[in-house]
C-alpha cells in the first residue's frame, strides 16, 4: 500500500512539474521556427549542397595497377 501511495505522490509531483512549465502559442512556435530556418538557410548543408571537396562520404579514387 505505502509503495502505491509513494508512486502516487512521485506522479503527482511529475504531474505539478510538467504544469508549471510555460507554453507558447502554436503560431508563435511555427513563427518563431520559420525566422530561425530562414536566418540559417544559407549555412544548412542540406538546403545548399555540400561542397565536394569537403564532402566525408564522397566516392573515393582507386588506384588501379596494371
Amino acid at each position: 500500500m505505502s509503495s502505491q501511495v509513494q508512486s502516487l505522490q512521485k506522479q503527482l509531483s511529475q504531474l505539478r512539474q510538467e504544469a508549471s512549465i510555460s507554453r507558447i502559442p502554436v503560431s508563435q512556435a511555427i513563427e518563431e521556427l520559420l525566422d530561425y530556418m530562414n536566418q540559417h538557410a544559407t549555412q544548412d548543408a542540406l538546403v545548399i549542397g555540400v561542397n565536394q571537396s569537403e564532402n566525408p562520404f564522397r566516392d573515393q579514387k582507386s588506384c588501379i595497377i596494371l
